[in-house]
């Protein structure tokens, strides 16, 4: 049984009018643009409080306000459980039956993650050199974020908030569009979204310049989304997420 196959396994019922499935794919984007938000309150409330009774949280950001750079590993746990939030809301309807580990998948997973990263790095590269920057723009965030708590920055770009996003993009969304079987819009859908949650505006940058941004994002989540549909496993997808943003964290912490 191919990916695909095993990712759509238990959706028997014929292919399902598109509307609903987008419909509730974004009410859940909502619910988990919510969780983050709030979680993001609580953090800047408890940082707040932290820094007001006279404690060194290190130096603060302008583009977050003024918050410290510790502000950005905490908030991320709002990835987290927005995620898991929207998996244990969905699971019991969302089945899936995931094919098997392989030495050949696990091959597959390193492989995937590194041409993925070594293109998006590879194209940034190029864009820079005819003035036409795609870096992100939370990069020089992270590096601060990094240089202010390097080991809680780590788990939560590399390790946690990946898990969080593929929680949500693959293993609810894209399976919703499986499971309706439309999968093809579902990874056109995903990955778009996924590209806008990471840029969702210019950022003081040309359209030019954050459209072809937004492209390199949505290529990873492409990616991400195909090799889910290829195999029907979250946990490869994670991995593969995870050696992505392994690789990029390491080029921004030499560059």
């Amino acid at each position: 049984m191919d990916g695909a196959a095993a990712a759509s396994e238990g959706a028997v019922a014929p292919r399902t009018s598109l509307w609903p499935v987008l419909g509730w794919s974004l009410l859940d984007l909502l619910l988990a643009g919510a969780i983050v938000f709030a979680v993001g309150m609580l953090a800047a409330i408890a940082l707040g409080a932290l820094r007001t009774a006279g404690v060194d949280l290190g130096p603060t950001q302008p583009a977050l306000g003024g918050m410290p750079s510790l502000f950005v590993p905490i908030s991320l746990l709002g990835t987290l459980l927005a995620g898991l939030a929207l998996w244990l809301l969905h699971r019991s309807r969302l089945p899936a039956n995931p094919s098997p580990w392989t030495p050949a998948l696990a091959s597959a997973v390193v492989g995937v993650a590194l041409a993925l990263q070594a293109a998006a790095i590879g194209f940034t590269a190029l864009m820079e050199r005819f003035g036409t920057p795609t870096a992100g723009s939370n990069l020089a965030i992270i590096d601060a974020a990094f240089a202010a708590a390097p080991a809680l920055t780590l788990l939560m770009t590399v390790v946690l908030a990946p898990i969080g996003e593929e929680l949500v993009f693959r293993r609810v969304l894209l399976h919703r569009f499986v499971q309706a079987r439309r999968p093809l819009v579902g990874l056109v859908a995903t990955s778009l979204g996924f590209a806008l949650i990471h840029e969702p505006l210019p950022a003081g940058r040309e359209l030019l310049s954050w459209a072809l941004t937004l492209a390199t994002y949505a290529s990873l989540g492409f990616g991400f989304g195909l090799l889910y549909l290829r195999t029907g496993r979250l946990d490869a997808v994670v991995l593969a997420h995870v050696l992505v943003n392994a690789v990029g964290m390491a080029f921004l912490l030499a560059s």
